[in-house]
């Protein structure tokens, strides 16, 4: 029996996942995070090897009953950075047969059965694609403006709005105590001064993020306007893709990812559907049941022409919950 390898490379972690050809996911594996832009191709090969062989070695199997391996990259970015990702992949020895893709469209597949929808991904970093019913593709990357960027845009917006209203030009928000106690400065001077400084790091910045959440719960004016114009910018997104690819009349489903949806409440949710539904009516927004690694799995199959049954699909479910790769549990 030929198996199917899925590969999720983001900055935070590397997974591989091992499933049959029936879709039951045998076993996966996991590595550190790693970028070939960041953090050097040699690292990022690195940790797909160690993550592809801890799912191997968990389930039983070796690299030579390996099908195809499907990998969403985070990286993958340019033209060329596609050939070259290729090039390295196959220098593993896993498989010959390696499709490289971003991980926004591995993220994409996880959260929805059809082959054509808009996926926005809001983690530490974020990223957003299309993809039409035709095939095409248009995935942000470097479009994406910085103050979208997931949990550290959310972070940054925070930071300035306690600066501003350090200075009388924002009104007082409950996000100033936060702040100061979760990066443990006596007041905003001394924070500035840190961040002036560069002393703040991106993991103190967007561990903020889920502060200016509760702050708009309780009602902050403040923290409410960071949210919504980070959900404005999200449907603006979304929806000049839909038009670029001719989607705005179609039932289509705007999937999301990341850890920014994972959290309670729905405010990001509501700003964004309301933006998106000026455009195109008829898109609904679907929180992804698998995570992006699932994803690659089912892209896999595909490219091996084998069709996604229902009986693929129970598999598909119930291997997923038994190895906890439902991103939020039902």
């Amino acid at each position: 029996m030929s198996y199917v390898l899925g590969i999720d490379q983001g900055h935070s972690e590397t997974r591989a996942a091992l499933s049959d050809a029936e879709g039951r996911i045998l076993a996966f594996g996991t590595a550190n995070g790693a970028c070939h832009s960041r953090h050097g191709m040699d690292v990022a090969m690195r940790t797909i090897n160690q993550a592809a062989l801890d799912a191997l070695d968990r389930a039983g199997r070796t690299a030579d009953e390996v099908g195809i391996m499907y990998c969403g990259l985070t990286g993958a970015d340019w033209p060329d950075e596609y050939e070259l990702l290729h090039k390295h992949l196959l220098a593993l020895n896993l498989t010959r047969n390696v499709r490289v893709t971003n991980d926004t469209i591995i993220a994409l597949r996880g959260g929805t059965w059809a082959d054509y929808g808009a996926i926005v991904i809001a983690g530490s970093g974020a990223n957003c694609a299309i993809q039409s019913p035709r095939g095409e593709e248009f995935i942000y990357h470097f479009y994406h403006d910085c103050d979208l960027q997931g949990g550290i845009a959310i972070g940054e917006r925070a930071l300035k709005a306690v600066y501003r209203a350090q200075t009388g030009r924002e009104p007082a928000t409950k996000l100033t105590p936060r702040v100061l106690a979760k990066i443990g400065k006596s007041d905003v001077d001394h924070l500035l001064r840190a961040d002036v400084e560069g002393r703040l790091s991106q993991d103190e910045v967007k561990e903020i993020a889920p502060l200016v959440f509760e702050a708009a719960y309780e009602g902050d004016w403040v923290a409410c306007q960071i949210i919504r114009a980070f959900g404005e910018g999200l449907a603006e997104l979304v929806a000049a893709g839909l038009v670029r690819f001719e989607m705005a009349g179609l039932e289509v489903d705007v999937v999301l990812s990341g850890n920014i949806f994972k959290g309670p409440g729905h405010l990001v949710e509501e700003v964004m559907i309301a933006g998106i539904h000026m455009v195109a009516p008829q898109a609904r927004l679907v929180n992804a049941r698998y995570e992006p690694v699932v994803g690659a799995i089912l892209l896999a199959l595909e490219a091996l022409d084998i069709d996604i049954t229902d009986r693929v699909r129970q598999n598909i479910e119930a291997s997923s919950k038994a190895l906890g790769l439902i991103r939020i549990p039902s």
